[in-house]
């Protein structure tokens, strides 16, 4: 069924409008996903505070221009493409398609019916491959627990030197005293 031009400028200003406040944008080829899975990635998205959305290619060239993003070309998005969008974190959209990349499975073909097929980062546009990999990069929150917990370390340590040296000095000076008898 053919969208009326009043729908397609809906859409564009819609979409135009949720680039201007993201963060995070990533392109999501999907083949064969069910609508059931289709809403069960939504309702996580709408949770985290991020979008799912699918429109003509041309169109998300179109909102990314107007948006200001760099170097977005419909032709480099290849298949049926849904935009993700963040408008609080860089890598979260990535992540989602990562994780639901292993839930998604198509029986048949054994393969993902998810896969990457672009991203915008720091406002440029990427391709599939470096989306991919943004994918790998932990989270804010992931990053400041383990900032943390290098910090508590160095304190640990030092407590756990000093404390056996302590004994150690302990157990020498009380043999000594055996052998000073």
């Amino acid at each position: 069924m053919a969208i009326t031009k009043v729908k397609k400028t809906e859409q564009l200003s819609s979409l135009e409008s949720k680039f201007n406040e993201a963060k995070g944008v990533a392109f999501l080829k999907f083949d064969g996903l069910t609508v059931e899975e289709a809403q069960i990635m939504r309702r996580e998205l709408r949770a985290n505070g991020m979008s799912y959305t699918v429109i003509k290619k041309t169109l998300i060239e179109l909102a990314a221009k107007n948006a200001g993003f760099k170097d977005v070309d419909s032709k480099a998005l290849e298949g049926a493409v849904a935009v993700i969008v963040s408008p609080h974190d860089e890598v979260a959209p990535a992540a989602l398609i990562k994780k639901y990349q292993k839930e998604f499975i198509n029986v048949a073909t054994k393969k993902s019916k998810l896969d990457f097929a672009g991203g915008v980062f720091g406002g440029v546009f990427i391709d599939a491959a470096a989306t991919k990999e943004l994918s790998t990069v932990p989270s804010r929150e992931e990053s400041l627990g383990k900032i943390v917990g290098v910090l508590r370390s160095g304190p640990q340590k030092l407590h756990g030197v000093l404390n056996s040296g302590f004994q150690k000095l302990f157990n020498v000076l009380q043999n000594a005293e055996k052998f000073a008898s």
